[in-house]
């Protein structure tokens, strides 16, 4: 009993107080990628995203603006605390605690605290973000094809696949079918310094995808089909 109400209580803290929810502002995203992601979709009452590295439901989020709007959708995060986060403030939503990479396997996951937008499974990309001692631990991975069938979505159209998930976000979009889903945008960080030289530009522009934004890390891909 103490324990849930300890970790009630810890939840209510994140989202209300330390995160200000009933703050009103312009912008949830990190660098105004959900204001471009909304304006777009301005005319659709009600969507579908998959959020890939959700992080929080509220602070530096990509999808909380569509989902005020009355959007639903999954979101995915290794980290448990951000999935409880995201079960207490969108329950109708798919909630989801384990990695995602191009196939089902057991890998390891990289990460110093419980509620981190840094953590990531690609240890490379680890020693360059993280600070100081980097810890570890096993986690499930599935592929988004795997995500989409045993939620019974497999034939869902994604309006927008937002991903942050620190240097695996190519091997996410290798473990989709597209003919099947056919994401309309694709909100994603690419860390390389020459953009277009990316495996993960290089991968959307071969699947009939438009890059429409750029902020530091984010960039929306559009699809021509």
């Amino acid at each position: 009993m103490f324990f849930r109400i300890k970790k009630k209580l810890h939840i209510l803290h994140n989202i209300y107080i330390k995160h200000k929810y009933f703050k009103k502002r312009k912008t949830y995203a990190m660098d105004g990628e959900d204001l471009i992601i909304a304006d777009y979709f301005k005319n659709k009452q009600k969507g579908f995203y998959v959020d890939v590295g959700c992080y929080h439901p509220i602070h530096r989020n990509n999808t909380f603006l569509l989902y005020k709007k009355g959007w639903k959708g999954i979101n995915i995060d290794i980290h448990s605390f951000s999935i409880e986060l995201f079960k207490y403030l969108r329950p109708n939503d798919l909630n989801y605690n384990f990695a995602i990479s191009d196939k089902k396997e057991i890998i390891d996951m990289f990460f110093q605290k419980e509620l981190s937008q840094l953590s990531t499974i690609d240890y490379d990309q680890a020693k360059k973000s993280l600070q100081g001692e980097i810890k570890k631990k096993k986690i499930q991975s599935f592929s988004l094809n795997e995500v989409l069938k045993f939620s019974n979505l497999e034939n869902k159209k994604i309006d927008l696949l937002d991903i942050d998930v620190e240097g695996a976000d190519l091997k996410v979009l290798k473990g989709l079918s597209f003919e099947m889903t056919n994401p309309e945008l694709i909100c994603v960080e690419i860390h390389d310094k020459n953009l277009k030289e990316s495996e993960t530009y290089k991968f959307l522009i071969n699947l009939n995808y438009e890059l429409i934004w750029s902020g530091v890390f984010s960039h929306i891909f559009r699809s021509k089909t």
